[in-house]
């Protein structure tokens, strides 16, 4: 059970009410983790931001979707794994990328960038630092901001998965 209450629609916040009332009237359900950040309207608006930027980068989301998938597996939360799976499926990753992450290396289904930043997601999870070897082949294949964009996606999965699990969010 979650630790905190999932704000309704009805009680968000008047500059939060349009954007939960906009994807009702779409036909999505709102987030428990929107909902769960609604108590504070103000942090609620600055992740909605930068997690609308992700939708604007131009890091391949097949590898934006890879290095969240991977971050979340390593943190256990499954709250995200299955919103970000769902997400590397309409990305264009295969029922195989997305659920074989952790046994990446030697595998035919990824690419040898597709490995590389599996196992960045990993050691930026674990360790926060990469190794050198991995940043310099990242270097060589992505572009620098793409690499920046790479760090945030990591980072903000990190950050999602450790509030959806503290707060022991429940899906949706």
């Amino acid at each position: 059970m979650a630790l905190v209450n999932f704000v309704s629609t009805s009680d968000a916040a008047e500059t939060i009410r349009p954007r939960f009332e906009g994807m009702e009237k779409k036909g999505h359900e709102v987030p428990n983790f929107l909902r769960t950040l609604a108590h504070s309207p103000g942090i609620l608006e600055g992740f909605l931001a930068l997690n609308g930027a992700l939708g604007r980068i131009t890091l391949d989301p097949k590898l934006r979707e890879l290095a969240y998938i991977r971050a979340s597996e390593i943190n256990s939360c499954g709250y995200c794994l299955q919103h970000h799976k769902t997400a590397g499926r309409k990305a264009g990753l295969d029922e195989r990328q997305v659920n074989e992450t952790e046994s990446r290396s030697g595998s035919e289904i990824y690419d040898d960038l597709q490995r590389d930043v599996l196992q960045y997601a990993e050691e930026v999870t674990r360790n926060v630092v990469v190794t050198d070897e991995l940043a310099g082949r990242l270097k060589q294949m992505l572009t620098e901001r793409e690499l920046v964009e790479l760090a945030v996606a990591v980072a903000l999965a990190n950050f999602t998965n450790r509030i959806s699990e503290t707060l022991r969010l429940e899906l949706p």
